[in-house]
């Protein structure tokens, strides 16, 4: 990553294309707000998902909108560090696993509530699904998985 610093020693640009994908025509401000707006969707997507399983018991509804809010949620990040890059990174041999396991999940969420329409494998591939997308999400911050298998196993010995 090559950085311009200022004489003060402060940042003032970056030239790392994985980063800042120029060749999609976005400026950094526009894939921020992209970046937002989809964030922002996904969370609205998942809070309607909750009500409407609240309010109407609607599992296959509740599992539809939830795992499109996760989805957008995850595509967002295509506004920041443009879609290969993120496809390359997500697919790391660090994040291969939690990737596809977190895939298979959203499938197997959205198999079993609406061909199956068994509730209570919808809520274990949620349950699945979450930790996996939490797991591949600590992979970006350095010693997080190792202090996270630490805890659980300090956890499990006691």
């Amino acid at each position: 990553m090559k950085q311009l610093f200022t004489i003060s020693g402060r940042y003032a640009a970056t030239e790392d294309v994985s980063i800042t994908p120029q060749e999609y025509g976005l400026s950094w401000n526009t894939r921020l707000k992209g970046f937002g707006i989809c964030l922002l969707i996904a969370l609205i997507l998942g809070i309607v998902a909750i009500i409407i399983y609240f309010l109407s018991g609607n599992i296959a509804g509740f599992a539809v909108l939830y795992s499109f809010a996760v989805i957008l949620g995850l595509a967002s990040t295509f506004f920041l560090m443009g879609p290969m890059n993120q496809l390359r990174k997500m697919f790391d041999p660090s994040r291969c696993i939690a990737t596809i396991v977190f895939l298979v999940c959203i499938v197997m969420t959205l198999v079993s509530a609406i061909a199956i329409k068994i509730a209570v494998l919808v809520l274990l591939f949620i349950i699945l699904q979450f930790l996996a997308l939490l797991w591949y999400t600590l992979s970006y911050i350095p010693f997080a998985r190792n202090t996270i298998k630490s805890c659980c196993r300090g956890i499990m010995s006691a």
